[in-house]
């Protein structure tokens, strides 16, 4: 049987994965942001856009990822705290 105890490390191993995963996201949306920046700029060169069609698409999701993460985070908490 699992204690109350045991529970609540679990939990709180959960949130720090959480915060780990944001600031994984968050890095990895600036470096696309970046990324996307200096191929723009390269892309004034020529006659095309040299920015790949799924990195737009990509950097249109990094909010509803991070929102994901932060709303996981709030009920992994709030569950904790509830114990």
């Amino acid at each position: 049987m699992t204690s109350v105890g045991e529970v609540k490390l679990a939990l709180e191993q959960s949130c720090e994965f959480l915060r780990d995963a944001y600031r994984s996201v968050r890095e990895a949306q600036a470096a696309l942001d970046e990324a996307v920046d200096l191929l723009v700029e390269a892309s004034a060169n020529h006659h095309e856009s040299l920015v790949p069609a799924g990195f737009v698409k990509a950097r249109e999701r990094f909010a509803d990822e991070l929102d994901l993460i932060v709303g996981s985070l709030d009920l992994v908490q709030r569950l904790a705290v509830e114990l």
